[in-house]
């Protein structure tokens, strides 16, 4: 790995190595700290450095790639590639010990802002398009459907047809832009109660943005679902989220009405994943999920969108 690392300069000869997590190291050099992390393909890390360059100089919490000595954001090393990026000192969200209010309405105030800015960015074009109603009705449905058949007895006929019948309309109608696509609370870095870093840009997509809202949502239930109460308090996390992005980004009444669906297609997509990588137990976890924030829609969907009523 030192080997590797010069390539970013020979003073990483002396660096102190220390594995992350799968696929991360932890890089300490004197005073500096850096993190190392392998990516499956060079694909799109010019577009990354160059979008990570723009937000960190409209003023957002982002740790830029670094440049290698031949000019590159990345390096290649044993038919891998590597990028580095400095150290974020602060606490992961999902490691403060729980989901304040003041926690629910910084990161989704973060979300909104860096929203603000993604739409804005104008090489937008160059990241891949991600539709997660066809992501879902192609990947996903066909399996979890088997899987729910065999558990349940039952295809998730219901669901299906609530899917069908309500979402496919509005969805044409949701805003599209950049979004971050892995916007849980692990990939924000808090310091005295403010979000001081934001991490892990590699899946940044064209999509529709009500995605990385409803993908923070159902991070925090996912963490606390199997504790009674912090099942029954999600609701009124839920509902915070919405309330402290709305503020900042005010959501469309389309949006509104279709958080509660997004949220379905991302349990669906989860299930789906963990299904393909033989993890049953997860896989079943997210299904149960799915199954208990749908049978709190009648009441949860009219909140949400009685909240964004007055947006245009």
């Amino acid at each position: 790995m030192k080997e590797l690392l010069e390539k970013w300069g020979c003073e990483f000869a002396e660096a102190e190595i220390l594995p992350f997590e799968d696929g991360v190291w932890r890089v300490q050099l004197g005073r500096e700290t850096y993190i190392l992390k392998h990516r499956a393909t060079r694909s799109r890390v010019w577009e990354e450095y160059e979008l990570l360059n723009w937000l960190t100089d409209k003023g957002h919490p982002i740790s830029p790639l670094i440049f290698t000595k031949d000019g590159a954001p990345w390096a290649e090393y044993q038919l891998g590639i590597y990028v580095l990026y400095r150290y974020v000192e602060g606490t992961p969200g999902d490691k403060l010990g729980g989901y304040t209010q003041s926690f629910i309405d910084e990161a989704a105030q973060t979300l909104a802002r860096l929203h603000l800015a993604l739409a804005e960015y104008e090489a937008s074009d160059a990241f891949p398009v991600f539709d997660v109603f066809q992501e879902t009705a192609s990947y996903a449905w066909p399996s979890v459907q088997a899987h729910a058949a065999v558990k349940f007895g039952h295809g998730l006929h219901a669901l299906e047809e609530t899917l069908g019948g309500e979402l496919v309309n509005p969805y044409e109608a949701l805003p599209r832009q950049l979004i971050h696509r892995d916007f849980h609370p692990g990939n924000l870095v808090f310091r005295d109660g403010k979000v001081v870093g934001i991490l892990d840009f590699d899946r940044v997509r064209l999509g529709v943005r009500l995605f990385d809202l409803g993908y923070l949502a159902t991070a925090i239930l996912s963490e606390g679902f199997d504790d009674p109460k912090k099942r029954q308090e999600w609701p009124d996390v839920l509902k915070r989220l919405v309330a402290a992005y709305d503020s900042v980004a005010p959501l469309t009444k389309t949006e509104g009405f279709a958080l509660i669906y997004i949220i379905y297609l991302i349990q669906l997509l989860f299930t789906a994943h963990f299904l393909d990588l033989g993890r049953t137990d997860l896989a079943d976890k997210n299904l149960a999920m799915l199954l208990w924030i749908y049978d709190q829609q009648d009441f949860l969907q009219p909140v949400i969108e009685n909240m964004v009523a007055s947006n245009g």
